[in-house]
């Protein structure tokens, strides 16, 4: 089969929908994938088809406006930064999407490109999965991530996802009906989920059921199939294999130290962070690794703080003794696959939600990025390094180690097909 894959976003959503393609791709199939151009390499570096979907990634998140929004946490001018962006790209997206898309016989997308990829189904005729990083369709057991992450009564819970779609239906229904215009469909009067819902399209959940027992049997239309991590030999195409050798006699000088990324969430004024962690390890009794692009574009060590780039989670993370990073779901799969106990410190998306997670499972803490300091850092991280969190955290990264993600995912691609 042809399979187009869409995914808009950062690294975190290019990043399994590579993987996912090159499942397939391995198998046989026909693949081309469409992301943003500012992250096209990781599709090229594993040998798939790949197009820009005529934006780059840092275009919103790179700007100094969208940097402060996410430093600040506040979530309602990002979402509406974001609405009003996407809006003035939307026939560029759609234009794009339309022409990868050409000859699919299964369209395969990510949360913020769903509308477009729906529509675009519809015309082509073909069949539509969705890919999800967190809980995004109504269910008992969580209330929706974004509107809060606290026990709510199972009914609010279910009530809550309805609401929020109507209420992101009327921002984006008439963007939609424009390109259904222009695709020659009919108008569409309800959201984007309740008509995948009624074509009964897959949802695929990209995240463990061992985080999130609660959903492990949601149903056939929603397989929980693991986290989308990268193979050993995809970290090799992608040049993340070798550790420094400044970093790796770093970690073999000293005792296992805490960990700091923060992904590619804003850090305004990184010499305070660096001297923030710093301060935070030396409290915690710990040296201090801290990763990022923000940090540094060299190595910087001394005995007890390690400044670098971006690194190879896989690498590295085995070798610490505590995560601390902003909770993305490929972060958070991370730290959990290497029985980490971690803090979460969320800016936005499903991010509160996966801190929540480990901190119901007796293995992580949450708090907010913006409420991030000394005291709250250390109160955080300080009983996760007594030996039951470092255990139960053990016990779930075994537990890890029995999914495929990427075979789960390809063999329900392929029923799609075959049905």
């Amino acid at each position: 089969m042809r399979v187009a894959i869409f995914a808009m976003g950062t690294r975190g959503d290019a990043q399994p929908a590579a993987i996912i393609g090159a499942e397939l791709a391995r198998r046989g199939h026909e693949v081309v994938l469409g992301v943003p151009g500012d992250l096209a390499s990781f599709g090229l570096r594993m040998g798939l088809d790949t197009a820009s979907i005529g934006i780059d990634a840092h275009e919103f998140m790179g700007s100094e406006e969208v940097r402060a929004w996410l430093a600040s946490g506040d979530l309602w001018k990002i979402m509406n930064g974001f609405s009003r962006y996407k809006r003035q790209q939307t026939e560029r997206i759609a234009d794009a999407m339309a022409d990868i898309s050409a000859g699919a016989d299964l369209i395969v997308s990510g949360v913020t490109t769903e509308d477009e990829a729906a529509c675009i189904a519809e015309w082509r005729g073909v069949p539509m999965a969705c890919l999800h990083h967190a809980p995004m369709r109504a269910n008992g057991d969580f209330p929706f991530f974004i509107a809060s992450t606290r026990r709510l009564p199972r009914v609010v819970n279910r009530l809550m996802y309805p609401a929020v779609e109507l209420a992101g239906w009327r921002v984006l229904a008439a963007d939609v009906n424009r390109l259904r215009a222009r695709l020659g469909l009919r108008p569409a009067r309800e959201p984007t989920p309740r008509r995948l819902a009624r074509a009964g399209s897959t949802e695929i959940q990209a995240y463990s059921r061992f985080l999130v027992p609660e959903l492990a049997d949601w149903g056939e239309r929603r397989p929980l199939v693991g986290f989308l991590t990268l193979s050993p030999e995809q970290r090799r195409l992608l040049g993340e294999h070798q550790l420094d050798p400044a970093v790796d006699q770093w970690l073999d000088e000293g005792e296992p130290p805490a960990y700091f990324g923060f992904g590619s969430m804003p850090v305004l004024d990184p010499p305070r962070i660096l001297e923030l962690l710093s301060t935070v390890a030396d409290r915690l009794g710990l040296r201090a690794l801290v990763s990022g692009a923000w940090a540094t574009t060299g190595v910087s060590t001394d005995r007890r703080v390690c400044v670098v780039g971006d690194l190879d989670h896989d690498t590295v993370l085995s070798r610490c003794r505590i995560a601390v990073h902003h909770g993305g779901a490929g972060t958070t799969a991370a730290s959990v696959a290497a029985g980490l106990p971690t803090v979460v410190c969320s800016v936005i998306g499903d991010q509160p939600f996966w801190g929540a997670r480990l901190e119901r499972l007796g293995v992580g803490a949450s708090l907010r990025f913006p409420e991030m300091s000394e005291r709250a850092l250390v109160a955080a991280a300080a009983p996760l390094l007594a030996p039951e969190p470092r255990e139960r955290a053990a016990r779930l990264a075994t537990r890890l180690k029995t999914e495929n993600a990427a075979s789960h995912t390809a063999d329900v691609l392929e029923k799609i097909h075959r049905s």
